[in-house]
């Protein structure tokens, strides 16, 4: 059943017709992924008192919160005294969330695991059924990336960022969307992308912030300037 508590169906005309050759049903490892989920399923059914926020937390407010995080981190950076340097980290991080979903668009087809509602038809699903496939997890690759790099930057907002980002991924698994060997995969992936983003690319955004700061496009980058002792 759905959110709204209608019955639905697996997609097998559409299995029928070719649309999801090369798909799998669940990856490894096949009994955790399907105890958790059906177990979490359970909980979720148990707690309605919960749906409301659920709901909104796992489709948009959990990233929402990570992302205006984010952009509070980017716009703070710009009062440091060495803000244009300090402004590398916070933006790579912000790119490295943005090519993590571009690049779990291919990890998503090329692993073609079908989301765990088309193999458990009789699930609580909480959030629309979307048709695409489930591993890894949009959200928590997405999450994965923001949380790594804000830790990267500074623990003040790393660690709140990193809690963020476990409960994206707890959200996924509670509404219905996800097994948790996508959000555990997503988490990682995303912060393995932020990571090489940010240690491969850090002193060249930086030394390319610098030399922006010489030009009229310092104030973009620094929102005050600094006097000399």
């Amino acid at each position: 059943m759905d959110g709204r508590g209608r019955a639905w169906t697996a997609p097998t005309e559409a299995v029928r017709c070719g649309v999801l050759i090369g798909t799998t049903n669940v990856l490894p490892p096949k009994g955790i992924n399907t105890t958790w989920y059906l177990d979490l399923n359970h909980f979720a059914r148990q707690t309605s008192w919960a749906h409301g926020f659920m709901h909104a937390y796992a489709l948009w407010a959990g990233l929402t919160v990570l992302v205006v995080l984010t952009a509070f981190v980017i716009v703070t950076a710009r009062l440091r005294p060495d803000g244009p340097r300090a402004l590398a980290i916070p933006l790579l991080t912000a790119a490295s969330a943005l090519v993590a979903l571009g690049v779990n668009q291919l990890l998503s087809h090329g692993f073609g695991e079908l989301r765990p509602y088309v193999v458990h038809p009789s699930a609580l699903v909480l959030v629309g059924r979307a048709n695409d496939f489930s591993f890894p997890s949009d959200h928590a690759i997405v999450a994965g990336a923001l949380a790594c790099g804000l830790l990267l930057y500074d623990r003040r907002y790393g660690i709140p960022a990193a809690v963020l980002a476990l409960t994206v991924a707890f959200a996924r698994l509670y509404v219905g969307s996800h097994y948790i060997g996508d959000v555990v995969a997503g988490l990682a992936a995303g912060a393995v992308i932020a990571a090489v983003f940010i240690f491969g690319l850090r002193s060249l955004v930086a030394a390319g912030a610098d030399r922006l700061a010489r030009t009229p496009l310092r104030p973009l980058l620094q929102a005050r300037a600094t006097t000399d002792s």
